[in-house]
This record gives C-alpha cells, sequence and structure tokens, in this order.
C-alpha cells in the first residue's frame, strides 16, 4: 500500500490482539472483585447509589466482554475502517455488532448518569426544590 500503512496492519495487529485477549483476562479479576465489594461491603450506602453501582458495574463488565472476547474490532487508521474479527461478527454480521456496540456506548453513559444523579440526591437537603426523593 502507499505511504506505508500498511505496517499497522502487518506489525500492530497482531500486538492489539494479543493485547485485547490478556486486558479482558485482567479486567474480568477486577470486574470480579468489583461485584464481591459491591455487594457484601457497602451495606450502609443507600438502595439507589448501591443499585446505580452495580447496574453501572454489570453494564461496563458486559461492555468488556463483548469488546474483548465477542467483537474485537481493530481500527484500520489512518482510514475511517474498522476490522472485525471477533466471533460474533461471523455469528451476527458486521452491522449488527457496531450497531450493539454503539448501545454499549450509550447505554454506558446513561447509567453513569443515573448513578450520578443518585448521588447528587443524597447530598441535597430533602427540603430543597431539587429533591426528587424525600427521605
Amino acid at each position: 500500500l502507499r505511504f506505508g500503512y500498511n505496517i499497522d496492519r502487518d506489525f500492530a495487529f497482531g500486538v492489539y490482539q494479543r493485547f485485547q485477549l490478556i486486558y479482558g483476562s485482567l479486567i474480568m479479576v477486577v470486574h470480579a472483585t468489583l461485584f464481591y465489594l459491591l455487594i457484601f461491603h457497602t451495606k450502609m450506602w443507600a438502595r439507589s447509589v448501591r443499585a446505580g453501582y452495580l447496574l453501572n458495574q454489570a453494564q461496563m463488565f458486559f461492555n468488556d466482554v463483548w469488546t474483548c472476547f465477542l467483537f474485537r474490532a481493530y481500527s484500520l487508521l489512518p482510514y475511517p475502517i474498522f476490522f472485525c474479527n471477533g466471533p460474533a461478527c461471523g455469528a451476527l454480521g458486521a452491522g449488527t455488532c457496531f450497531v450493539l456496540e454503539h448501545l454499549f456506548a450509550i447505554n454506558s453513559v446513561c447509567t453513569i448518569l443515573f448513578m450520578l444523579f443518585m448521588m447528587q440526591q443524597q447530598i441535597i437537603p430533602p427540603t430543597s426544590k431539587m429533591a426528587f426523593t424525600r427521605r
């Protein structure tokens, strides 16, 4: 290819695929630890904040499983092209996989906003006009 664009494909792709598997394996240990801490060591937290953190952690867990093991996309820079070589791409098709990836991104923003809203509700006084829940 012109301008040496094949270097990315020939050398960096294998390194990136190995990194994705190593990262995915390590992050599963982190997720397991966080689930343990959230379930057994947060009894004093408000129920809504705890639910928000658990929902956010579950969403991030599913996103990491999807990204690291099932989807496995690789961007071919400087082209606006993604190469998908995960098992889900062969089974579902690349278009469906990219739609699911966008749904994960939208869902992560929604769960983080929910969690921040519940934390904000915990620190404002109950008599405030901004309080939606009464304690």
